[in-house]
């Protein structure tokens, strides 16, 4: 696919055994903006709204941890920034939702899920989330 060629993926042409490590602003753009990370953000926020905590259950879905609490925090103010900004465009919040090829199956608030969505996908960009160590 195109944007693999923001990761430096090889071409297939030959071998590879050991990729090398990359990080460029390319990627970060290609998570935060391709159709298929935000449909991904958005089927895990689906998957998570319904938790007690939506915000742990996304960090431990995508970090394999909970967060401590000082960056619950943050995730958190995150989470009250994208509410109050979909409050206030409704309808881009359900543009946000009708993003990627799968229809969105949850009768969740459209503001809820798509602030969700946001936080989860801000998340799948964090370099723990991306690079392996």
């Amino acid at each position: 696919p195109p944007n693999m060629t923001a990761f430096d993926a090889p071409n297939r042409e030959s071998c590879i055994v050991n990729r090398e490590r990359t990080n460029t602003p390319l990627q970060a753009l290609v998570l935060m903006n391709d159709v298929q990370y935000v449909e991904a953000a958005r089927h895990l926020a689906e998957r998570c709204v319904s938790f007690e905590d939506p915000i742990q259950a996304i960090a431990l879905h995508v970090l394999g941890r909970e967060f401590a609490s000082d960056e619950r925090s943050i995730v958190a103010d995150s989470l009250r920034f994208f509410r109050e900004h979909y409050q206030n465009a409704p309808a881009e919040a359900a543009k946000l939702l009708t993003e990627g090829d799968k229809p969105n199956s949850n009768s969740t608030d459209p503001v809820e899920l798509a602030s969700l969505t946001m936080v989860a996908n801000q998340l799948m960009n964090l370099d723990e989330a991306v690079t392996k160590h």
